[in-house]
């Protein structure tokens, strides 16, 4: 707890040539905790950024499915925490998570 969510370490796995198959799982079982929707859904982390390229991610269905539930997860965070919710965070400009999605 003294270290944050240990979202960032995870985070940046995401960042390596062929990321662990299990992580977008592992991804998805965190953000069904409000902890874990916190950190996703944190601007400053971009973490939603990180993880829309995986929605389209050939290489694993099984790491492309946790991404995607873990997405799906976060937008039932609400009313949990001040500020925009789930749905404008990640439909707003900065993220871009909107047009990603409906792209063809």
């Amino acid at each position: 707890r003294e270290r944050g969510s240990g979202l960032a370490p995870l985070l940046q796995a995401l960042g390596e040539p062929r990321p662990p198959p299990q992580l977008g799982p592992l991804l998805c079982n965190l953000s069904q905790l409000p902890e874990g929707r916190h950190g996703l859904l944190d601007r400053s982390r971009c973490s939603v950024q990180r993880l829309l390229p995986f929605t389209q991610y050939k290489d694993s269905a099984v790491h492309r499915r946790g991404i995607v539930g873990a997405l799906r997860n976060c937008c039932f965070e609400y009313g949990e925490s001040p500020g925009p919710s789930p749905a404008a965070t990640l439909a707003g400009p900065s993220c871009g998570a909107l047009p990603q999605p409906a792209a063809p």
